[in-house]
């Protein structure tokens, strides 16, 4: 009779109490059997889940209009989708839509550990961690400016990082139904909160 030993497989762990991960260790997990996605933030791991409806409309209308103003600014910097990524040693985040500068780009190097404006599509699966955990993370890695598209609530909710008792914090302002989100990164440019949402709610 001979005894064999059970193949050695690597088990997924949300909790920090049984695993912490590195950047290696994360990327090579196998890939969620849904169409979720892990993220990890300071060596714990999260599961993000599949966007919802309109995710995609919401997308394409800021896409368009974004790239139109930073095309017809004498492009001072690129827009990027997933599976763009911001990462560090520990951390590794797939914003829905990022802007990144020419000058942030050129600082960074070939790591983009950072953005100067993130954007992220609020659903009900997601609502607390875009708002709470992923929001906060982003004001650690430096984003100066955060998106959040919400379209349970019809706003767009756009927070600024400020220092405040010399640490960083959001600035929030909410748009809603009749107003103009506002960017301080690319001054003059503009959302209709009521065109974006228009037909998708």
């Amino acid at each position: 009779m001979q005894v064999l030993e059970a193949p050695v497989t690597t088990a997924v762990s949300f909790s920090p109490l049984v695993k912490q991960y590195t950047l290696e260790e994360f990327w090579s997990l196998p890939s969620p059997q849904d169409r979720s996605r892990y993220e990890l933030i300071g060596g714990l791991l999260f599961m993000v889940p599949p966007p919802d409806w309109p995710h995609e409309d919401f997308d394409e209308r800021l896409n368009k209009s974004l790239v139109l103003f930073v095309t017809s600014h004498g492009n001072p910097g690129k827009v990027f989708h997933p599976r763009a990524s911001i990462y560090t040693d520990a951390t590794y985040l797939e914003p829905d839509m990022m802007y990144v500068s020419n000058d942030l780009e050129a600082r960074m190097g070939k790591r983009r550990t950072s953005a100067d404006i993130v954007f992220e599509y609020v659903s009900k699966s997601s609502a607390n961690y875009d708002y709470t955990t992923k929001a906060d993370t982003y004001l650690a890695l430096g984003v100066r400016e955060l998106w959040l598209i919400d379209s349970d609530n019809q706003w767009i909710e756009v927070r600024y990082s400020v220092i405040r008792e010399d640490s960083s914090a959001w600035n929030i302002v909410r748009y809603e139904q009749g107003d103009s989100a506002e960017s301080r990164v690319l001054s003059g440019w503009r959302v209709s909160v009521d065109e974006l949402f228009a037909g998708l709610v």
